[in-house]
């Protein structure tokens, strides 16, 4: 299934072929990995590749929507993406190429996800989790939407090598709910 959600500066779209190297150059770094808990360190082609060949089938099973986020004009700055969870919701994840941070660019793309994921998906739930130590994620979820469940836990970071400390957040659709 093809998908595509463009915002005024951002593509946001399946990955192809032509991504991967510099999805590998820019998420092949340690600041990067460590805040995501299923990037390897260092991150090889091969494993962009291996990330890669699974999307077809999450997307046909309606499990998981990865996404490109492309700026225009410039290119892959990283991915965005939902994936289903053992419950009803999803769960939002994301990353930005660290040349890429500080500009609105998780935001935009993840405030256009969830649009897309309400609309066009019918999906009314998704919940996120932030490393504690990564307080400008936490941002980026307030300011879409997200509220603190008021429960951490410990995710284990592959880029870490270890557990960290998390906080939980969720998003729920209250657009045909009243006031």
């Amino acid at each position: 299934m093809p998908y595509k959600i463009e915002t005024r500066r951002l593509v946001l779209a399946p990955f192809e072929d032509a991504d991967i190297d510099r999805r590998v150059a820019l998420a092949n770094d340690i600041e990067i990995a460590r805040m995501v808990t299923s990037m390897p360190h260092p991150y090889t082609r091969k494993d962009a590749m291996e990330w890669v060949t699974k999307h077809d089938a999450g997307r046909a099973a309606g499990t998981d929507f990865p996404f490109a986020i492309s700026l225009k004009g410039e290119g892959l700055v990283g991915a965005i993406g939902l994936h289903k969870k053992d419950g009803p919701e999803f769960e939002l994840g994301y990353w930005i190429g660290k040349p890429y941070w500080g500009r609105g660019i998780a935001s935009e793309a993840a405030k256009a996800v969830m649009q897309w994921a309400s609309q066009k998906q019918g999906i009314t739930e998704i919940v996120a989790c932030y490393f504690e130590d990564n307080p400008a994620s936490g941002r980026v979820l307030g300011k879409i939407g997200f509220s603190h469940t008021g429960t951490e836990g410990s995710c284990h970071s592959i880029g870490r090598g270890e557990k960290a400390r998390s906080l939980n957040m969720i998003w729920q659709d209250r657009t045909d709910k009243p006031f």
